[in-house]
């Protein structure tokens, strides 16, 4: 018997460092870019990553990401590798995803499955504040294609959040 158990153990264990993403490298990365307050959320398992953070009044991504005030321009950015915050006026980061789609399936698919394979990580709590934030035109897209992460900065909920699916 405690030899099952040890090798139940030794199984948690190895599974608990197969997640895709640590929090507290992600959060050194992310405060690169954002001032990040307390933790709301933190997700990783080895399929997906979900993740959000409070932030400051007035939050805003630092000028290490490249910003793309047009469609053409991020999506020139993400076939180069760059991190890209998408600044289109008006635009939901739902809304950019789907004009992504329509000018380049591939890289629209590509930005699309980030948005949806970290959901698998997420409560209904977290779902519901993630879906408010991405059909927000307020809201900020960025998007990691080193990684295929998605980052949502929501400034009137002031949150970020962070998703991610392995592949």
């Amino acid at each position: 018997m405690t030899r099952l158990l040890t090798c139940l153990l030794t199984a948690l264990a190895l599974l608990s460092g197969c997640a895709l993403d640590k929090e507290e490298a992600l959060r050194a990365q992310l405060s690169a870019w954002v001032d990040l307050g307390e933790t709301f959320f933190f997700q990783s398992s080895m399929s997906c990553t979900a993740a959000v953070f409070h932030t400051a009044e007035n939050p805003r991504i630092t000028s290490l990401v490249g910003r793309a005030r047009s469609l053409n321009t991020g999506m020139k950015m993400l076939e180069a590798g760059q991190p890209v915050l998408f600044a289109v006026s008006g635009k939901s980061p739902n809304a950019v995803t789907e004009d992504i789609m329509s000018r380049d399936l591939p890289q629209g698919l590509g930005v699309l499955n980030s948005g949806l394979a970290g959901v698998s990580c997420m409560t209904d709590l977290v779902k519901s504040v993630y879906y408010q934030a991405i059909r927000n035109p307020a809201s900020s897209l960025v998007f990691v294609p080193e990684t295929g992460a998605m980052v949502v900065l929501d400034k009137q909920a002031m949150a970020l959040i962070y998703v991610r699916g392995n592949g």
